[in-house]
């Protein structure tokens, strides 16, 4: 059963993607979108990069919509083999990116952006067509011009043309990625403790992100004992009992809930930014103080 959302008026989503990773909209658009819909803050949280945390705050200094600059770091539990993401804020750059967490996710970003370039090879060399087009490897390049890595939803956009949410795309995406499609290979990720443990160490505030769509309940023992401090209660693919269940692991472990839209524009399924949120009193105290947090770092 899907939790019921109504207006987000107020609300803070903390947790959307831009043209940084895998979005396809500018920080810029998307804090344009979240004042259309009266958010009261948003996080932009790009996938495995510190990079790009200065341009995020560049762009939302003098916004009427508060902003924190985070990342989303790609992990594994080497326990259950299942993918996790940790979401991390409070994180500044260092001047040579040799923190901890950027060297983790350095190698990830690295990792991904070969496996995508090889991906793009694989359909090419195959003849692989999408309504007779052959896949442009100069065009998925430019698609993905302003990420800090080369993902497949650059690749995807500049064969199909198409939505991520579109059927027809989906189709091609699991031909093509999945179930031992020619192209379906993996990034090996960093074990999830560790990546709390780096996301820490760099002076950074780890949440667990949304752990009933990867079924990361397993893990979050380990993680608090590496220093986790949030879950993600609220995200389009939690259905009530997601929700429920992750409100009983924080009260449990002592974890304060967020909750965002995981809004990646055309390149993925939530429609808009603000489609899941969490409320300012569910937030609570810690959330307030990491966007007190960010005025500093900006």
């Amino acid at each position: 059963m899907a939790m019921e959302y109504g207006s987000p008026a107020g609300t803070l989503d903390l947790h959307m993607h831009s043209v940084y990773s895998d979005g396809s909209e500018t920080v810029e658009g998307l804090i344009a979108a979240a004042q259309g819909m009266r958010l009261a803050g948003i996080a932009v949280t790009d996938h495995d990069c510190l990079r790009q945390l200065s341009s995020i705050r560049a762009a939302a200094r003098g916004a009427a919509v508060p902003v924190l600059a985070g990342v989303e770091v790609s992990a594994m539990d080497p326990a259950t083999g299942h993918k996790l993401h940790v979401l991390a804020y409070g994180l500044e750059a260092t001047p040579a990116g040799d923190g901890p967490l950027e060297r983790m996710v350095d190698a990830t970003l690295f990792a991904r952006t070969q496996l995508s370039l090889w991906q793009a090879w694989t359909i090419m060399r195959a003849g692989e067509t999408f309504d007779g087009r052959e896949l442009s490897l100069d065009e998925a390049i430019g698609v993905g011009s302003r990420s800090t890595g080369f993902y497949r939803q650059h690749l995807m956009e500049a064969f199909s043309h198409l939505p991520n949410a579109d059927e027809r795309h989906q189709a091609c995406v699991k031909r093509l990625f999945k179930g031992g499609g020619i192209a379906d290979r993996t990034v090996d990720y960093p074990a999830a403790e560790d990546a709390v443990r780096a996301i820490r160490e760099q002076g950074g505030v780890a949440v667990l992100a949304h752990p009933g769509q990867m079924d990361s309940w397993a893990a979050v023992p380990g993680l608090v004992r590496a220093g986790l401090q949030g879950i993600e209660v609220h995200h389009p693919d939690h259905s009530l009992a997601d929700v429920e269940r992750a409100r009983r692991v924080a009260a449990e472990y002592g974890l304060f809930a967020t909750g965002g839209s995981d809004y990646h524009g055309t390149f993925g399924k939530p429609k808009a930014v603000g489609c899941r949120y969490i409320g300012a009193d569910e937030a609570g105290e810690r959330v307030s103080r990491l966007f007190e947090d960010e005025v500093r770092l900006s």
